[in-house]
């Protein structure tokens, strides 16, 4: 991306924090929240990241994904909580159950048993924001995910009209009629932005091959989780 791109990949969708193609059926789970592979892998270990001995067990019941590289979080230190979801506490604020602590296995797993149709989770790790899974039911065959969000930068997941993950989908942002980015969605239907506030503070159109265009104007287009783009035929 060109300098002036950078200069306009840094101001907002702030709004929202301060923004083959595949259809693959997923919940989108955590406050961005599933499963993984983009056009650039973040090669180095973050602090909390740890190999052979440092590892936990494999086979726990909880799967930790970079959002970004939608690679497992092998062998990193993070805390998994219960968030509590029926808070009636004269002030508002509620502790949340600590269901483990200590390091992921080498398949990105934590050893974390919970009521998981019934349960928010929450996961923290370090180089991550505080990543969430709603409750809902798990799959038999598979483990439930929470897709860790970095504390940089900026993430945009892409789904249809009905929930499904658009992931290989090659899109385009304009602003005042200029590209100023083209992209690939991930393996979680996730595209990154290097910089916290991707845009500069006016409408921005997202464009995609066999999609509407689609004008974000602000937060409200972005889901509930300030993070989802939704498209449309």
């Amino acid at each position: 991306m060109r300098a002036s791109v950078a200069g306009a990949l840094c101001a907002a969708l702030a709004f929202a924090a301060a923004l083959s193609p595949g259809c693959v059926k997923r919940r989108d789970v955590s406050g961005s929240g599933d499963e993984r592979l983009d056009d650039s892998a973040r090669g180095d270990a973050l602090p909390g990241q740890g190999q052979g001995d440092a590892c936990g067990p494999d086979g726990g019941a909880l799967l930790l994904l970079d959002a970004v590289t939608a690679s497992p979080l092998s062998c990193t230190l993070v805390t998994v909580s219960q968030d509590a979801t029926d808070c009636k506490s004269d002030d508002g604020t509620c502790a949340s159950q600590e269901l483990f602590r200590g390091r992921t296995g080498v398949q990105g797993r934590a050893q974390v048993q919970v009521a998981w149709e019934s349960a928010r989770v929450s996961a923290v790790a370090a180089g991550y924001r505080p990543s969430y899974r709603e409750a809902g039911a798990v799959s038999p065959a598979a483990p439930a995910e929470i897709e860790m969000v970095p504390s940089d930068g900026f993430t945009l997941k892409f789904v249809d009209q009905d929930g499904s993950y658009l992931t290989g989908l090659q899109v385009g942002f304009k602003q005042r009629g200029e590209a100023i980015a083209q992209m690939s969605t991930n393996e979680l239907a996730n595209v990154y932005f290097p910089n916290r506030s991707p845009f500069a503070g006016e409408p921005v159109i997202v464009e995609a091959q066999g999609w509407a265009p689609l004008t974000v104007n602000g937060p409200q287009d972005l889901g509930s989780d300030g993070h989802t783009v939704t498209l449309h035929k």
